[in-house]
């Protein structure tokens, strides 16, 4: 009734006498509606990150720290989130974390939490796994080319080493539109495969072949389009309750799939503990790979993408 009484939407109200601004731009920070309005110090999450690069490094310190343990709270997390977890819901960067505090445990230990993943990659992962059998689920209805492979029916996941080799790890691959709608319309069954994998002591990796820098590209492009801010937060809610048993690992393409996986059923459990969203980015980058075409439709609906002859020459090349 006093904001009626002003002849005022809500808005305008809230903006005229609350007025709040953009730390990095020093614009008004836009109001959605007012939990938005009073809990954003920036209009973008590109403005956040640009300001902690920018900002004295003291204050930007003190700002992370605040945010994080405000989120920390909030979310009633019990662990430091991974890199995907922060780029999916407006945090600073994992890369921005390391240049202010040193690393990211030494903010999770100033915080007073573990971070969910703090392993490097171990040196098993570099090793060529082209030769490894493969069995695949007899319900993959694209499966991705191995030189080994085996169908075989699988409890869950479309991907893990025969018994002989066998690492406790599975790997579920989905294509952009697969991954959203797994983590959207399918949610239920979604969580009932990770427990099942969880109550056999097992691990999965949900690889989605497609460039996570592309993804909203993607899906202007593709029939069904997803809202993908909800998307991300059904991403992070099974993240929360699952990250001893399950992480989510955007390959890049079908074609970086079909180098990533063999990797991650060899190293298994060593991998369980690795932020490897994190590194195999780090990797593609090492590789000269983050200057490829951006994913396109073809590419993730599963046919051969544009320029793999000339990659996979610059691949030998490299050596």
């Amino acid at each position: 009734m006093h904001i009626k009484a002003h002849n005022m939407l809500l808005g305008e109200y809230y903006v005229k006498h609350y007025p709040r601004f953009d730390k990095l731009t020093e614009k008004p920070i836009e109001f959605k509606n007012a939990k938005q309005y009073f809990s954003m110090d920036f209009n973008s999450s590109e403005n956040m990150r640009r300001w902690c690069l920018q900002a004295p490094e003291d204050e930007t310190k003190k700002y992370v720290l605040e945010k994080f343990q405000k989120r920390l709270e909030k979310k009633n997390l019990r662990h430091g989130p991974s890199s995907l977890y922060l780029k999916t819901g407006d945090w600073p960067t994992l890369d921005i974390i390391k240049k202010l505090f040193g690393s990211y445990t030494a903010l999770c230990n100033a915080l007073g939490v573990e971070p969910a993943y703090n392993k490097n990659l171990c040196e098993e992962f570099f090793e060529n796994c082209n030769n490894a059998e493969i069995w695949i689920d007899t319900r993959e209805n694209k499966p991705l080319s191995f030189e080994n492979s085996l169908i075989h029916k699988l409890d869950f996941g479309d991907y893990t080493l025969p018994p002989q080799n066998y690492t406790y790890t599975h790997v579920e691959r989905k294509s952009f539109s697969d991954f959203a709608a797994t983590v959207t319309n399918g949610y239920d069954r979604f969580l009932r495969e990770i427990e099942r994998c969880e109550s056999l002591g097992c691990y999965l990796f949900i690889v989605v072949e497609a460039d996570y820098r592309d993804l909203f590209k993607i899906n202007q492009s593709v029939y069904k389009k997803f809202n993908m801010k909800y998307v991300f937060s059904r991403l992070r809610a099974i993240e929360e309750q699952f990250s001893g048993c399950c992480q989510f690992v955007f390959s890049g393409s079908r074609k970086d799939s079909e180098e990533l996986i063999p990797k991650i059923l060899h190293c298994g459990k060593k991998l369980w503990k690795v932020d490897l969203q994190y590194f195999w980015e780090k990797e593609l980058e090492k590789n000269g790979l983050d200057r490829r075409e951006s994913g396109t439709l073809q590419e993730i609906q599963g046919s051969k993408p544009r320029g793999s002859f000339k990659r996979r020459l610059y691949r030998r090349g490299r050596g």
